[in-house]
């Protein structure tokens, strides 16, 4: 599935690969639900800090970790660093996420939103179609069990 969007140029590229350098989707979530989609908030929020750090190469990167109160945790950074080879790039409203090829497993289909309230300020995943369930802040979940 993920080879066909590569080739298809769905909005997502594996590092390395041809379609690394090329042009992307902003249609959002590719049609087969192989990618992330960041939403125009999401977008906004990662411009501001590119701005603000007078970085225009800044991405946002999310990665899934075991722990968390519901057992996988997500992890967000914004950062500049050169992506890794098991890295897959999706872009939209001319923004970066960059999500290992493990966690892409966990949140294909996902949103990434940026949230803001009396509390907190964050990069947010809503909308996981993999979680079974999540925690009440939002920062962990649990994943369905598929047999």
């Amino acid at each position: 599935m993920l080879a066909a969007a590569r080739r298809s140029g769905l909005g997502m590229a594996r590092v390395g690969s041809p379609l690394w350098r090329a042009a992307f989707s902003t249609s959002g979530v590719t049609e087969d639900g192989a990618g992330v989609l960041l939403t125009k908030k999401g977008a906004e929020r990662l411009l501001e800090l590119q701005k603000s750090k007078n970085n225009d190469k800044l991405m946002l990167r999310l990665a899934v970790e075991g722990g968390g109160c519901s057992g996988f945790s997500y992890v967000f950074n914004v950062t500049d660093e050169e992506p890794n080879d098991d890295d897959i790039i999706f872009e939209h409203h001319g923004q970066k996420v960059v999500v290992d090829d493990v966690s892409l497993d966990l949140v294909r289909g996902s949103k990434i939103d940026f949230t803001e309230d009396l509390i907190r300020r964050s990069f947010e995943v809503v909308d996981n179609p993999n979680a079974e369930t999540g925690c009440g802040c939002g920062s962990s979940f649990a994943a369905k069990m598929e047999f």
